[in-house]
């Protein structure tokens, strides 16, 4: 059997019981060496145990609300199935450590290599230049970080990212000025024949460089997740995806982003809306 790529080892659950699952959260998802877990790496986590008793492989929408920020080490997850249909189910769960709840999460799953219906698209893919001439930033990072420039961002390592040099450029304090972030990605250890599944892509939603970077500079700290949904709406096809993400409003200490993600042959795989913390300057 071929050994499990890093995202399916680290997202693993163990059953402990009914409803019951006990997994690991990886340091290796940090958005800053030694800061909390990626949102999006939690949520995936829960999912794989959400989705362990059910016919219904596919998180088509879930919600994640973040109560408190887990840390490196072992996590319970307690299951409900709250309605099992034919087309969706629908699961509850609370992620806990140390029995503290840090996440509360709903969502229905279903199985999208079944779906069918009308499509009808009026998004765009992003506006990105080929892969070919776009920026390694997950190279450039390493060696940065290597060298004391930058702190170290484990979760980029776990991608492989080219971005445009533009939308890299907050990195250097030189912001846009408009609140846009993009760029294609696929896991560090993925093949050219390998495709993120539908959960990666939970992850894949909440790991880039928040939108709110470019907007004017200094303003690079943390932005806490309060509430996170990702709609998945195809299974990708190998190769990059393509992800777009902007921030248009930021009221009295709270913004929104939203983002697309595209696959390797155009199709639009996945959206995702988050409410965050501001910045501070």
């Amino acid at each position: 059997m071929a050994e499990a790529d890093r995202f399916t080892r680290d997202t693993a659950v163990d059953r402990m019981g009914p409803g019951r699952f006990r997994g690991r959260i990886d340091p290796g998802w940090s958005v800053v060496d030694g800061a909390a877990p990626n949102g999006g790496y939690v949520m995936a986590l829960a999912a794989r145990a959400m989705r362990a008793d059910i016919p219904h492989p596919d998180p088509v929408t879930l919600t994640a609300h973040f109560l408190a920020p887990p840390v490196p080490g072992p996590v319970d997850v307690e299951v409900e199935v709250v309605r099992s249909g034919r087309r969706h189910t629908t699961v509850a769960a609370r992620l806990l450590q140390e029995g503290r709840e840090q996440a509360r999460l709903l969502g229905a799953f279903g199985d999208l290599a079944a779906a069918e219906g009308p499509d009808r698209v009026d998004l765009a893919p992003p506006p990105l230049p080929p892969i070919e001439d776009c920026l390694d930033v997950t190279t450039a990072a390493v060696e940065r970080a290597r060298s004391g420039e930058l702190p170290s961002f484990p979760i980029q390592e776990r991608f492989d990212h080219r971005q445009p040099a533009e939308l890299a450029s907050w990195a250097i304090g030189r912001p846009t000025g408009r609140g846009e972030m993009g760029g294609y990605l696929r896991f560090a250890d993925a093949g050219d024949d390998a495709a993120i599944d539908t959960l990666g892509l939970l992850v894949v939603a909440d790991c880039l460089a928040p939108a709110v970077f470019n907007t004017a500079p200094g303003l690079t700290s943390w932005v806490p997740t309060i509430e996170l949904t990702v709609q998945v709406r195809a299974r990708p096809c190998p190769g990059y995806l393509a992800a777009w993400f902007t921030t248009q409003a930021m009221t009295r200490g709270y913004l929104e982003e939203d983002g697309t993600i595209w696959d390797a042959g155009g199709t639009l795989v996945a959206l995702s809306r988050q409410l965050a913390l501001a910045p501070r300057s």
